[in-house]
């Protein structure tokens, strides 16, 4: 309840949105909230990415990321960079289920969890 007004019903969307929200900040991290429609600076774009803005850049330049350029600056949709971010975690993780694969293949996994410790460098053949 807000301002003694009366209660509302909250879609479990919007609530679980929240949850995430309070759960960010609860570890201190900050939180915009905007539209997915909104275009960014290439600056934006890289903080969102956790990548400098020369590599936004070079994305967009690559063909990577589409953009515009309303004016001298480019722009970039944040619903393109979210999508981008979701296929590289994607990528990634698949890249890290195929090694973790292939540990255990050589049997490196399993070894390791005997011991009590995780795969050197030199049992995953790197």
């Amino acid at each position: 309840m807000v301002d003694g007004a009366e209660p509302v019903d909250v879609p479990p969307v919007v609530g679980e949105a929240l949850a995430e929200v309070v759960s960010i900040l609860g570890r201190g991290r900050p939180v915009r909230v905007m539209a997915e429609n909104v275009e960014l600076s290439t600056g934006e774009a890289a903080a969102i990415l956790g990548v400098t803005r020369p590599t936004v850049v070079k994305l967009m330049n690559d063909g990577v990321l589409p953009y515009t350029r309303p004016n001298s600056s480019r722009r970039v949709a944040l619903h393109d960079v979210l999508v981008y971010k979701e296929q590289r975690s994607r990528a990634r993780r698949e890249a890290l289920d195929e090694l973790t694969a292939d540990a255990i293949d050589m049997g490196v996994y399993d070894e390791a969890i005997r011991r009590g410790r995780q795969p050197s460098d030199d049992q995953l053949g790197a």
